[in-house]
Formats: C-alpha cells, sequence, structure tokens
C-alpha cells in the first residue's frame, strides 16, 4: 500500500506542476535571464528520470540537464526544489542552436 500511496502522490504532483506550467505566460528575457555561448556542439538526448516522490507539495521537480564544462558535456541530475511562492511557476533551461555554437538559457521562476 505504501508504494501505491507514492505513486498516486508523484502523479498529483506531477498532474499540479503541469496545470502550473500551463498557466504561466513566456516572457522575454526578464531580468537575470542569461544566455552565454558555451558549447561548440549540441548536448546529448536528455536522460531519463523518474522522480522520486516530493518530500512536500510545495516542491517543484527540475529535469537533470547537460552542462558544459569548458571541454565535454557532463549531467547533471535532477532535483526538488522549494517554490520561492506558492504561484510561482519554473520556466526550465535549455540548450539553444545560435550561429556561434550551442547556448545555455538559464531557467528562471515567473509568478
Amino acid at each position: 500500500m505504501r508504494l501505491l500511496d507514492r505513486i498516486i502522490g508523484f502523479a498529483i504532483a506531477a498532474l499540479c506542476a503541469a496545470l502550473l506550467l500551463g498557466c504561466s505566460a513566456a516572457t522575454s528575457d526578464p531580468p537575470g535571464h542569461s544566455m552565454a555561448a558555451v558549447a561548440p556542439y549540441p548536448p546529448p538526448p536528455k536522460r531519463a528520470e523518474i522522480p522520486p516522490a516530493a518530500p512536500s507539495v510545495d516542491m517543484l521537480w527540475l529535469a537533470g540537464h547537460w552542462k558544459w564544462d569548458s571541454a565535454n558535456y557532463a549531467w547533471t541530475p535532477g532535483h526538488y526544489v522549494q517554490r520561492p511562492t506558492p504561484t510561482a511557476n519554473w520556466l526550465p533551461d535549455y540548450w539553444q542552436q545560435e550561429s556561434g555554437g550551442w547556448q545555455w538559457v538559464e531557467g528562471h521562476w515567473e509568478s
């Protein structure tokens, strides 16, 4: 029964996160939003991650991603973070191809 409770809890948290992300409006480059050209070639495909049960209902799972270490990509696993406010939505970070290479665009909170 405990496993079923964890699965249900994760499903509810994932549904809530999807609904909240769907309600947010994207804005163009808010203050503190940074882009830096760091990689000469694209990152590998994202790794599949199954998040563990959320430690609390106000925690949000940030998926893992590839980081560039000046020579290679290194995987950074996903983790839970505390929302800064109950209505804050996370706009995820991502890699974006530009004319000079691949740029990492930092994720940020939006209320």
